[in-house]
């Protein structure tokens, strides 16, 4: 056959000499099949031929000279290759296609660690490409890798996303190791990972590479559940300049524009390569907020700070009348402050007293003469304060000028005293809970908190009020009635359940209905109905009629008629109690009503007859009728009267921090590239960034508002040796606008910095069959957040915390704001004295100086840095009088200091003739020293309690080729954390210790806590592009540093602060000789022992299907160990057929010491009552000693319980018995339980033509929930059963056009983490994908997400998300 076509084709070529002609075989490179149906043309014309069913192609009339040939074929990577065409001669050109299916040809360094094809990977891997995220229009990296079998993405913003592998997500999840380039990219405080504030642009990302699995063994810690690592573009192979320009829109009302721009640009010299890489977006995020956020800016639930200063004196106790009353002529003057025609009487604070604190600063002539000409006589001090009414009068009055100038901790104590004192926060001048009262006692304070959430009767109570002209008393018949269970609907506004009928807001009471059925045919004169006609009583004597007169004197009894003789007299009626004495005494019947009256002094029953109460006769509820329309219908309203419902500073601190959605993101990174030839390669880059959005936490939403985070890394790469550092930092904004929490306000400080260094080596033999790759990895973590993320403040908290304090100082103070801190204003209740007064003999004398003053010993635990030298032994003043002493130059003689003479510099007058040095920050005795001697042991050094942080961790990884088919790999990591085991003592946690490795000392004696990750593997390669594996591995999670250092304001439970506290050192209290751990006793300020016998403990849950748990216990916790994962892995990956490539790995995993959800610590004291009380009256009770056993024996008693404890509190369990310090409800970390999960993921990619192909992701969980053994419940993994992807692409080769839908579907699941719970409703999610390539230099990109506007949540406490729309347009250059 081949010998007679060859000779037809020499006679065509005859016939037409003047052409030429080309003809082959086309077939697999792999196999040498023939290919069917291959393309074969001539680039730049319209010849061509497809192979037939041998796989031959002729391509006829071909014009003589050189041509391209170019050859194409589904599944196989397209040739092109140079043909010389001779005039009449044939050209025999045979073809060899090597196959390609997506990612065969793509190299990965993420699942071993050194470079290898990703088929040739022995993990489960994903690799998003370049080409895919250029062909996308998305607002975040996250975006791409929505899709990716087997991860769990949750989105909360347009740039806030969160991402871990195969479950157990939540808002602070370090599961999944996130890597850029090689390098934590994770916030150094925290351990978890900010994807928004990652310095890199998707211009410049060439690969995102997804492992999924337990990696520990490799990566050890936080690579739990897999690693994720975004590798960006070499400046040396990719150079050149592109720029991004990006609006859209979000589907919401009063939206921003959303702007993003991006570009790259990277240029080669020589050997040398540097790039930069730059992102600025800006737009309004999805609007949302919280319930919390809600309560949290509410005056309902903070009242109206403002009120406490604005000078007026509204309610509490009533100012002194040495104080102005606010007139209509001073509203002009103050109208930016809200001064109305409503201020008018009340008394003013003119800042002026004539009694105040001592040695304040007293008005003079000068101050009456300069303010003379003002029409209220006001004179503005240096700081700004304006004093009202500087008269004549008043020289010689004290005035406050904002310092504590007695050194009591107040300021500017006793001057308008009772002007705007904290109470005034609740008189807002509104009837609030409608009972036709303004501002009584029940509408203040912890009697109006305490009426949220229960339904409580009210009780007749009598409220005092005054005002400049008068005193009255009020008396509230339904004082603290309960609201019922409230919350907030979709608009924000509280709404109730009063009526628990499960419904909030509803019309019962206004209906014109019986919506509770109590209507009845008759009624009395108190509003109740019933359905029969009078009270039922025991009818003794059997005549119908009640009897109270006489008490029924004889009873029937078988027929016999036989005497109540009570009196014991044998007679009837003769006066004997209940025998006709005319005073009712206690005849049986039902008092249906309570109605009573006063019968001489005692309040004695009433037996009703009642009245029709079916006015209309139509025998139904109607209106007017009694049971209709009652008050114990209705669900309760607030009445704001008129004021705003929100008040945007939470906590009062100047600072709003209300929820607003205004996002900002600037990142750039440098990269500097040196590679003089292939064995060589040196790396230097920086990276920053700067984010303004909204993150969630398991504690609340924060605004990161300015927050930034940097980088610097060095790569080493030298044949198979390989080197690397980098430094990681945060900066969490500045301090008149820091990142705040948005339901409390609180705010974070965070100068963090985590350092690592890593060695890795590859050592090859027989031919590269054997690898052998090890290294050592370091990272030590610096976290800096003064107290207000972790437990770090002793350094910065102005108390001494190691017992060396200034002998003298103040120790106790009164936390007015109750933030556990020492702040200015604040004032001192106790010294360290011998009578607990300021100015008392000191205690712990040692002896005499030479100049004979005594010398004392600084011991104070907790003294507080007054700015005073209490103990007396600062020279740090000028003796102007030479005695030796600091006081004042006596220029009159007089041997007493007189208002007017020179108080020596350095040294304040602290009234009477008292006087101490201060710090004033001046060296006032010339010896070089500032303010030395003052606070001493007060925030030195050696209280210096920010954490170090150390992990070092060694490991190896074994690849053996048996042969061609099998490749066995073991891999081992030794990692030791510092908080784990003491086998390595790092020597750079304490005072003055510094970073260098060579202080460590190894005891390897000490094994327990080091961490074991062993991995062993086997793969099996049938033929080319088919992988099969078999993998078991250990991996481990260390606790993060949020688990075992967090000390951080969450909430409150009644009157107590929740504080979320790390493990670190475990969770131990303190107890008496006989183990009875203590409680704090919060209107006593007192530490007293349990008494079990009265009392029991309440722990409040943080699980919303359970109200609480109740004990009789309190045990010491140990310190969190590492959550271990032991996991078996079967994995398929390879070529279906030509054009389909699939993978499926099946996994199953064990988990133990698996670290819980917050949960509390502390118990609140609660009396014993609460529990043993029968409150159904059916004589069954539950006991402390039942519960203790699992036993409940009425199981309704126990549920009303709860319901009961909050109004029985009698104190909190203290993990610290610092004096004047009022300890929190403690919720924390524990490890618990043990936990097997199994599932499986799977893709399948499709080339269905050359220009169109269908990817198929499926992820599956067997499971979705676990036992909780602290709950008794079951918790959430956080992740759905189900989860499926679709991306079908379509790619026309000779349009400049591209296009590809994608879906998403995730199943509904029950999320829980933190404070924020709730269900995920399934939803699927189409995008829609277009790109046109408008000439070489300009594409266009235009991307609708969620092109249905399906409205769904990702996450619990984030917004509902909805269609946004992007156009992007990109040049290249």
């Amino acid at each position: 056959m081949k010998k007679i076509a060859l000779f037809v084709l020499l006679i065509a070529s005859t016939v037409l000499a003047q052409k030429g002609t080309i003809t082959g075989k086309v077939s697999d490179a792999a196999d040498g099949s023939p290919l069917i149906g291959a393309n074969v043309v001539l680039e730049g014309t319209s010849q061509g031929a497809a192979t037939d069913a041998e796989g031959r192609y002729t391509i006829l009339q071909v014009d003589a000279g050189e041509h391209s040939i170019m050859v194409s074929y589904i599944g196989y990577k397209i040739l092109k290759k140079d043909a010389m065409v001779t005039t009449g001669e044939v050209l025999l050109m045979d073809l060899e296609l090597e196959p390609e299916v997506i990612q065969m040809e793509t190299y990965v360094v993420t699942a071993s660690r050194r470079r290898e094809r990703v088929e040739d990977a022995p993990a489960a891997i994903s690799v998003i490409s370049k080409a895919q995220i250029r062909r996308e229009s998305n607002t975040n990296l996250g975006d791409y890798l929505k899709g990716t079998k087997g991860i769990d993405f949750t989105q909360s913003g347009i740039d806030s996303y969160n991402m871990t592998a195969r479950g157990f997500n939540s808002s602070f999840s370090s599961r999944l190791l996130t890597l850029t380039d090689g390098r934590m990219a994770n916030v150094p405080s925290l351990r978890l990972t900010a994807y928004n504030v990652i310095p890199v642009s998707f211009e410049d990302v060439e690969q995102i590479e997804v492992v999924l699995g337990p990696a520990s063994a490799l990566y050890g810690p936080n690579a739990h559940s897999g690693v994720l690592n975004i590798v960006t573009s070499s400046p040396i192979r990719t150079q050149g300049t592109s720029i991004n320009i990006q609006g859209g829109l979000l589907s919401q009302t009063d939206t921003d524009l959303l702007k993003k721009f991006t570009f790259r640009t990277a240029h080669k010299y020589r050997d040398f390569g540097f790039k930069v890489s730059g992102v600025a977006l800006a737009g309004q995020d999805w609007t949302h907020f919280n319930p919390d956020e809600y309560e949290g800016h509410d005056p309902l639930f903070i009242g109206r700070p403002k009120y406490k200063h604005d000078r007026l004196d509204r309610g509490g106790s009533l100012a002194e009348n040495e104080n102005h009353r606010f007139t209509t002529e001073m509203i002009k003057e103050l109208k930016e402050e809200g001064a109305d025609e409503s201020w008018v009487g009340y008394y003013w604070g003119d800042k002026i007293e004539s009694i105040g604190e001592d040695a304040s600063p007293l008005i003079t002539q000068e101050m009456v003469d300069d303010a003379a000409d003002d029409e209220f006589n006001r004179y503005e001090l240096d700081n700004g304060t304006v004093l009202w009414f500087v008269t004549e009068e008043k020289i010689g009055f004290v005035y406050a000028d904002g310092i504590d100038n007695d050194g009591d901790g107040d300021i500017d104590e006793g001057i308008d005293l009772y002007v705007d004192d904290a109470s005034e926060i609740w008189y807002d001048g509104v009837d609030n809970d409608g009972d036709g009262h303004i501002d009584e006692s029940d509408e203040r304070g912890s009697a109006w908190l305490d009426r949220f959430g229960n339904t409580i009767t009210g009780i007749p109570y009598a409220t005092v009020f005054s005002n400049p002209d008068s005193v009255w008393t009020i008396m509230d018949s339904t004082h603290k009635f309960g609201f019922g269970e409230y919350k907030y609907d979709s608009n924000g506004n509280i709404v109730f359940d009063t009526n628990k009928n499960g419904i909030y807001d509803d019309d019962w009471g206004s209906n014109g209905m019986d919506d509770d059925n109590d209507w009845g045919l008759y009624r009395d004169e108190l509003g109740n109905a019933y359905d029969i006609p009078f009270e039922p009583f025991t009818d003794l004597n059997g005549n119908g009629v009640y009897d109270a007169d006489v008490r029924e004197g004889y009873a029937d009894i078988f027929g016999t008629k036989v005497l109540l003789d009570f009196g014991l007299d044998g007679l009837p009626d003769t006066g004997d109690f209940g025998e006709g004495n005319g005073v009712w005494d206690g005849e049986t019947f039902e008092n249906l009503n309570g109605n009573t009256e006063i019968i001489d002094g005692a309040s004695v029953p009433i037996w009703d007859i009642f009245s029709n109460n079916d006015t209309d006769g139509n025998g139904q509820p109607s209106p007017g009728e009694n049971g209709v329309d009652e008050f114990d219908e209705k669900d309760f309203t607030i009445d704001y009267g008129g004021l705003p419902h929100v008040y945007k500073d939470a906590n009062d601190d100047g600072i709003d921090d209300f929820p607003e959605f205004k996002v900002r993101n600037y990142r750039y990174d440098l990269r500097l590239d040196w590679e003089p030839n292939s064995d060589l390669t040196v790396s230097l880059s920086h990276g920053f960034a700067w984010a303004r959005n909204i993150n969630i936490t398991g504690i609340a939403r924060y605004l990161a508002d300015g927050w930034i985070y940097r980088y610097y890394q060095s790569k080493i790469r030298y044949k198979n040796f390989f080197l690397q550092t980098y430094l990681n930092s945060s900066y969490s904004g500045n301090p008149s606008h820091p990142t705040r929490n948005l339901a409390t306000g609180s705010l974070i400080y965070d100068r963090s910095k985590k350092f690592s260094a890593q060695f890795q080596y590859l050592n090859e033999w027989k031919g590269g069959d054997i690898r052998f790759v090890w290294g050592v990895d370091y990272f030590l973590t610096l976290p800096n957040t003064r107290g207000t993320i972790l437990s770090d403040k002793n350094f910065s908290d102005n108390r001494d915390n190691n017992g060396n304090g200034e002998a003298g100082s103040p120790y106790v103070f009164d936390d007015g704001n109750d933030d556990t801190w020492y702040n200015p204003g604040e004032s001192y209740t106790s010294w360290h004295t011998d009578d607990g007064k300021q100015f008392g003999t000191i205690k712990d004398s040692t002896g005499l100086a030479n100049d004979g003053t005594i010398i004392y010993d600084d011991a104070v635990l907790s003294a507080i840095a007054d700015g005073f030298d209490n103990d007396g032994d600062s020279d740090d003043y000028q003796d102007l009088n030479g005695n030796g002493k600091p006081d004042y130059v006596d220029s009159d003689g007089s041997g007493e200091f007189e208002l007017g003479e020179t108080v020596e510099p350095g040294v304040q007058w602290m009234g009477e003739q008292r006087f101490l040095v201060y710090a004033d920050g001046i060296d006032n005795d010339g010896d070089g020293k500032i303010d030395e001697n003052i606070d001493e042991g007060i925030d030195e050094a050696a209280e210096d309690n920010r954490y170090t942080v150390n992990e070092l961790g060694a490991y190896y990884q074994v690849n053996w080729k048996l042969n061609k088919k099998w490749e066995f790999i073991q891999a081992t990591r030794y990692d030791i954390h510092d908080r784990l085991t003491n086998m390595i003592e790092f020597n750079n946690q304490g005072y003055g210790m510094g970073y260098n490795p060579f202080d460590w000392k190894f005891d390897f004696n000490r094994k327990e806590g080091v961490q074991l990750s062993p991995k062993i593997g086997l793969v099996y390669r049938p033929k080319q592009n088919q992988n099969f594996r078999l993998t078991w591995a250990t991996a481990f999670n260390t606790p993060s540093n949020q688990a075992l250092f967090l000390d951080i304001f969450v909430t409150r439970v009644s009157v107590f602060k929740v504080y979320a506290r790390g493990a670190s050192g475990g969770y131990v209290f303190p107890r008496d000789s006989l183990g009875n751990p203590y409680y704090y006793k919060p209107y006593e300020g007192k530490y007293v022992p349990v008494d079990t016998s009265e009392s029991i403990f309440f722990y409040p849950s943080t699980d919303p299907k359970i109200p609480g748990f109740f004990g009789q216990t309190v045990i010491d916790l140990p310190e969190i160990e590492a959550e271990i994962v032991k996991s078996w892995e079967w994995g398929y990956k390879g070529r279906l057929n030509q054009r389909m490539f699939g993978t499926l790995d099946i996994y199953t995993s064990h988990y133990s010491s698996f670290v819980s959800p917050v949960t509390f610590i502390t118990p609140i004291v609660i009396e014993k009552s609460v529990l043993e009380t029968d409150y159904d009256g059916d004589s069954l009770m539950n006991t402390m000693n039942d519960l203790e056993n699992n036993n409940i024996i009425d199981r309704d008693d126990y549920d009303e319980a709860f319901n009961h404890w909050s109004s029985n509190i009698q104190g909190i369990i203290a993990m610290d018995t610092i004096p004047g310090y009022t300890p929190p409800v403690v919720v924390g970390y524990i490890n618990y339980g043990e936990i097997d999960m199994w599932g499986f993921d799977a893709s399948l990619t499709t080339i269905i033509s050359l220009e169109m192909s269908l990817d198929l992701t499926y992820s599956h969980l067997g499971m979705t929930e676990f036992y909780n053994p602290i709950t008794k419940a079951n918790d959430p993994i956080n992740a759905p059963r189900h989860k499926a992807g679709m991306k079908f692409q379509y790619n026309p080769r000779r349009k400049p056009f591209t296009a590809s839908l994608n879906a998403r579907y995730v199943d509904g699941f029950k999320w829980s983490s933190g404070i924020y719970f709730g269900n995920i409703n399934p939803y699927t999610i189409f995008d829609l994908h277009f790109g046109y390539e408008i000439n070489q230099y300009v594409k266009a990109n235009f991307t609708i997400s969620n092109v249905l506007n399906h409205r769904h949540t990702e996450i619990i406490g984030g917004p509902s998300l909805g269609r946004v729309m992007l156009l992007r347009l990109q040049t290249k250059f």
